[in-house]
């Protein structure tokens, strides 16, 4: 029982921290106004994303036929496969000059953080190659 609270409350949390961070991610990319403080008329595009994403994941929840644990796992493969480009964007800017100037990565951050980008490109790339032979094989 105590669980079962427990992922509840996970979850009605995750269902507004995500769309919250999406919508503040792609207003502060595109430059729009964002802030939860701010009505509609002073930041359209962000409260307008936020209630978009809400529903659209209130609207793809309630769908009786959609099989909800194989879509999960579909998104968190998906977000693996995606880790390594946004780590290398990461390393890349870490390492900038004329960005960070002296709090750039120091040797050993580096060595950790291409080793983790190596690791990570290749169990990306093994997950492509096995999922590919395995739909290729017959009688798969």
């Amino acid at each position: 029982m105590v669980f079962a609270i427990g992922l509840l409350g996970a979850s009605i949390l995750a269902a507004g921290v995500l769309p919250l961070a999406t919508a503040y991610s792609v207003s502060e990319a595109f430059g729009f106004r964002k802030g939860v403080n701010l009505d509609f008329r002073r930041a359209p595009f962000f409260l307008g994303l936020f209630t978009v994403l809400i529903v659209v994941g209130a609207a793809v929840a309630l769908v009786p036929s959609i099989p909800l644990i194989q879509l999960l796992i579909g998104v968190q493969v998906l977000n693996g496969l995606l880790l390594p480009i946004m780590l290398l964007f990461i390393l890349l800017l870490v390492n900038n000059q004329r960005l960070l100037g002296e709090l750039r990565n120091g040797w050993l951050n580096n060595i950790l953080g291409w080793g983790s980008l190596v690791l990570i490109s290749s169990g990306a790339a093994a997950l492509i190659v096995t999922t590919l032979l395995g739909t290729l094989q017959p009688g798969s």
